[in-house]
């Protein structure tokens, strides 16, 4: 088998080889035309990039970066908390960086990682993420782990929960008290989890003979304000909605408010569950009925794995799902 050559990818590429290695090591100033071309010479040739070599020639540093779209949600903070306690058994630097849904932003937080040599990195991919971004995250020396959100990717390690297996799981149990006109709140229409999600909430009704009403499965921003009037507006057209399965548990919450603003009792004449577990479900009343994904599990597992591949573990990307539970509170009362 011949060995391809950096020379031969640049002139392939019609760069300097200079321009390749930049390239694979994301340093430098590169235009996004040239650095698609490099790729594609390097893709087209059948390049394989040594890694040890980089290694011993780059000594990375013990900072690794966790990459979140939202730091506001309760659940992304247990799940940091577990990831953190992860890294610190293995004395490595945790660096964390909120995309707020911008690809601009989550490149550039990956530059700058590449930049300062960084170890590794876990990554929850902002919504309208390019196939190209994860084509040159492919290229480039650094152990990256997908978590949360799915990724129709089988290149990426992958660690997650059963979004399916949740929202059945919280169906039945508002089935099983004798709700028909239940209602899933919640998730951002483009959402590939909230997709999963709302699957196993229509295909478990289905299953019951209950045809799922479109108008009463309704986006929301990740908040209880948004949860709150979103769930009011909806209440007010369909008063006849006695149940809901919600997106996360901080829309559950706002939901809980909108409830009693209009008279209703959650867990006395309205059941609702949530998703999650994050401490304040625990903590309000009626104490929320939820479904448990464990953050801090998710976070500590995309750290063992993480770690495993920064120590030079090349088995197959492996994709981790962990298990959600059904915690049974107040919030659905007891028919």
């Amino acid at each position: 088998m011949t060995t391809v050559t950096l020379v031969q990818v640049a002139e392939r590429a019609g760069v300097s080889t200079a321009t390749v290695s930049m390239v694979l090591r994301n340093k430098g100033r590169i235009s996004q035309h040239t650095r698609e071309r490099v790729l594609k010479a390097l893709d087209d040739s059948g390049y394989v990039y040594n890694q040890t070599a980089a290694n011993l020639r780059n000594r990375s540093s013990n900072q690794v970066g966790l990459l979140l779209h939202d730091i506001t949600n309760p659940f992304y903070s247990e799940m940091t908390a577990g990831l953190s306690h992860e890294m610190e058994q293995h004395d490595l630097l945790l660096f964390l960086a909120n995309s707020e849904e911008s690809g601009e932003r989550q490149q550039k937080f990956v530059d700058s990682l590449m930049r300062n040599n960084a170890c590794g990195m876990v990554l929850c991919a902002a919504r309208e993420t390019s196939p190209s971004f994860f084509a040159a995250l492919k290229r480039r020396n650094i152990p990256t782990i997908m978590a949360v959100r799915p990724l129709n990717d089988p290149e990426f390690d992958f660690v997650g929960t059963d979004n399916f297996l949740g929202t059945h799981m919280a169906t039945v149990h508002l089935l099983s008290m004798g709700h028909r006109n239940i209602a899933f709140i919640g998730g951002s229409a483009n959402s590939g989890s909230r997709a999963q999600r709302i699957g196993g909430f229509t295909s478990t009704l289905l299953e019951q003979g209950i045809s799922p009403n479109p108008e009463w499965i309704v986006a929301t921003q990740a908040s209880q304000i948004d949860g709150a009037k979103v769930a009011e507006s909806l209440l007010m057209r369909f008063p006849q909605i006695t149940a809901a399965v919600c997106y996360q548990d901080i829309v559950a919450l706002g939901v809980m408010q909108a409830l009693r603003k209009m008279g209703r009792e959650p867990g006395r004449d309205f059941s609702l569950v949530g998703f999650d577990d994050i401490t304040e479900a625990s903590l309000v009343q009626p104490a929320l009925t939820t479904v448990s994904v464990s953050a801090k599990d998710i976070g500590r597992k995309a750290g063992e794995l993480l770690y495993s591949r920064i120590q030079g573990n090349d088995e197959p990307p492996q994709r981790i799902i962990l298990p959600p539970a059904l915690i049974i509170r107040e919030s659905c009362g007891f028919h």
